[in-house]
């Protein structure tokens, strides 16, 4: 369960897998749901100005393309865990950090365009929202 967490970590959206027995649908949905809610929570933190909304856009669709894509792979590999060797099971967490990694380029460089046009106001504000919390640095 912990490379699961950490997989969702990387990305910046956390969710509550706790339930297997939920339906995907409803898994996917309060993902998404979690997601939105975080992309929100940033837009307000940041206070994102009218001019910044074009490149906020896009870091947006990067957390929401990025949780989306490790949300399939997740559900992918709870949907054939049974049935899977030792070789595809290694193969699918590899799917998930290679995805985690990829996710975590492209909002990067979605993110670093946008803080390139930030006032050091607003790159203070920035910095702080990204900085590790005390529960994430134990």
């Amino acid at each position: 369960m912990k490379p699961v967490l950490l997989a969702l970590a990387l990305l910046g959206a956390s969710t509550c897998w706790a339930q297997a027995s939920a339906p995907a649908a409803s898994s996917h949905q309060h993902h998404v749901e979690t997601v939105d809610d975080r992309v929100k929570e940033l837009h307000a933190e940041l206070k994102i100005t009218p001019a910044e909304e074009d490149q906020w856009a896009k870091v947006a669709d990067v957390m929401r393309n990025n949780a989306k894509t490790v949300d399939d792979l997740i559900q992918q590999r709870h949907d054939n865990a049974q049935q899977q060797t030792a070789v595809e099971n290694l193969q699918s967490w590899n799917e998930i950090a290679q995805a985690n990694a990829d996710g975590s380029k492209a909002m990067l460089d979605a993110f670093s365009a946008l803080y390139a046009t930030m006032p050091d106001s607003q790159k203070k504000l920035a910095d702080a929202a990204f900085r590790p919390t005390e529960a994430h640095t134990k």
